[in-house]
């Protein structure tokens, strides 16, 4: 009797696996087929953006765009140290890897996605059709960011060589202040691709033209008269 039941059991176990493996199987090679064609794409993508960025020379284009700009060729190619300017603009992160890799992992998770649908995991799918829409935003956001930081520098060199006071602490000042303004729009901008609630990025803005407009206000007020004659006086010449 105890023979008989261990026997159904085992031969219960044996059919369901068997019927499992019946179902799962072709899902499952179709899946790796999947994954591994999605390999071979993201492969294929990083070798075509890094061709592209380096065929058309990319980088040296927007690097030669904020060095030879036309207030450079302009005024003060003598006072602006383009070699302090380069390595500023140099940055490093490798932006035709990042957006290579960025690239290939995207196809990737593209292909993983079709993969889980043909195993029919429904919860991983749903995640990862969330991700696979977020992931641009992001992508864009990081772009905003990378330029608006070269961009700030630059407003940096360009502002500090262009604003020629005896004072040189107050042009550093002037600079940093350009420099922070730019910045913070590129913040901002990053913050709305990202999705953050507009309520809070509408605050953080009204909140930051506010200081500035306090801080311009007393800083005139109580003794930078003579610093903006000069300032005014140095955009004239």
């Amino acid at each position: 009797m105890l023979n008989q039941q261990l026997q159904n059991i085992s031969t219960t176990i044996i059919n369901n696996a068997s019927a499992w493996l019946e179902y799962y199987t072709p899902k499952a090679l179709w899946a790796i087929a999947l994954i591994g064609v999605g390999i071979l794409f993201a492969l294929l993508a990083y070798k075509t953006v890094m061709y592209l960025f380096e065929r058309f020379k990319i980088l040296e284009l927007v690097d030669s765009f904020l060095v030879t700009s036309k207030q450079v060729k302009k005024g003060w190619e003598n006072s602006l140290k383009k070699s302090e300017l380069t390595q500023k603009i140099t940055s490093k992160i490798d932006l035709d890897v990042v957006i290579s890799k960025a690239c290939a992992y995207y196809i990737f998770l593209l292909f993983f996605r079709f993969a889980i649908i043909a195993i029919g995991i429904v919860e991983v799918e749903q995640f990862l059709a969330e991700l696979l829409t977020y992931l641009p935003s992001l992508f864009i956001a990081f772009i905003i960011w990378f330029f608006g930081l070269r961009f700030a520098n630059f407003i940096y060199d360009v502002t500090y060589h262009a604003v020629q006071l005896s004072d040189k602490k107050t042009a550093k000042i002037i600079a940093y202040g350009s420099k922070i303004i730019i910045l913070f729009f590129t913040l901002m901008a990053v913050l709305w691709k990202v999705g953050i609630a507009n309520a809070i990025i509408d605050t953080i803005l009204i909140g930051f033209i506010s200081m500035l407009a306090i801080a311009w206000g007393l800083a005139f007020g109580l003794g930078w008269k003579d610093i903006a004659r000069d300032v005014l006086e140095s955009f004239r010449k």
